[in-house]
């Protein structure tokens, strides 16, 4: 009998769990943080997403052209002579949105006679952007160069882990908490419930505040280093695009736990990247004060997520861009 009261009680278990995954899918009351097997390959000391690729990164089908680059539909072809280069990780790429919804895919749709041409790749830090350098004396005409800068770009070292050669296995993220740093057990469940599992992601959502949590590892790094090689990874994308006659303009991106306050000392990443931008006289967009003056904050970013941008948060990111960069 008591058997058979605790094998009644494990299915019912199970069978609750199971109902509970299915509702939060379909509700999507949360969001998987996933990148599929093979999208992402390592070269050398960097990695690229493959050509001609259609995955899904972050719950969401992507596609990729024959350059690598994120596209809005399978055998993309461009068609005009002139090139604005956008320059990003995973914010810029669109993580978790269709693109013809990110601010990338919605700018396309108004820039008819330019092609938009986002080499943008999740996990890309500072670093990796001055080696797309390569990629971009690749192409002519390039009119502008757009690089949307997410705070955690000044890491040294990217958040994407386990890349092997051709995309043999599927990325991992970096995941801030010490003990899925230090338990290797613990990393391994995380990483698989986080690319398969709604529930997991709304519990550790609402119990850990992951935006709170990530930005104040960001935070801390702000405080401690000096960014002189920051300064001059920058430097070679300025150099880079006056030698080509191109515009270069860096869009600063917020991190979602600041805009919730949005009090000077929260916002010193923002004061520390202006500063450097400033001195290497840089044109730059700062984004932070547009979405410090909103309410219900928290719609504009992907759920439970530091600093992914949600369907609402690219469309208000792209009616900024529209009125105030000159395509």
């Amino acid at each position: 009998m008591i058997k058979k009261v605790f094998f009644i009680n494990i299915f019912l278990v199970i069978f609750l769990v199971l109902l509970l995954e299915l509702i939060f899918n379909i509700f999507k009351l949360s969001g998987l943080m996933g990148i599929e097997r093979g999208l992402i390959y390592k070269k050398g000391d960097t990695f690229f997403l493959n050509t001609n690729k259609k995955g899904e990164i972050f719950d969401e089908i992507v596609f990729t052209d024959n350059f690598g680059f994120r596209a809005p539909k399978e055998n993309f072809r461009y068609n005009s002579e002139e090139n604005i280069f956008i320059l990003g990780d995973s914010v810029a790429f669109g993580n978790g949105v269709k693109e013809e919804d990110t601010f990338i895919g919605l700018l396309r749709k108004i820039i008819k006679n330019k092609n938009l041409l986002n080499s943008s790749v999740p996990g890309y830090q500072i670093k990796n952007q001055v080696e797309n350098i390569e990629i971009m004396e690749k192409f002519e005409n390039i009119e502008k160069i757009i690089y949307f800068f997410t705070l955690n770009d000044v890491y040294g070292s990217s958040n994407i882990k386990g890349l092997k050669k051709e995309g043999t296995e599927p990325p991992k993220s970096n995941e801030g908490s010490f003990f899925l740093k230090n338990f290797q057990i613990l990393k391994s469940i995380n990483n698989n419930l986080r690319n398969k599992s709604y529930l997991y992601m709304y519990i550790k959502g609402i119990s850990t505040d992951p935006s709170k949590r990530w930005f104040q590892n960001l935070y801390k790094h702000y405080e401690k280093s000096s960014f002189d090689q920051t300064s001059e990874q920058l430097k070679k994308i300025r150099n880079f695009s006056k030698n080509i006659n191109s515009d270069f303009l860096i869009v600063i991106l917020p991190y979602e736990f600041q805009i919730r306050k949005c009090s000077d000392a929260i916002l010193l990443p923002q004061n520390q990247i202006q500063n450097i931008l400033n001195q290497l006289n840089i044109k730059y967009l700062d984004l932070t004060k547009n979405f410090c003056e909103l309410d219900n904050s928290k719609n504009y970013f992907y759920k439970f997520d530091p600093m992914h941008l949600s369907k609402k948060g690219h469309k208000f990111v792209y009616d900024i861009l529209k009125d105030e960069i000159n395509f």
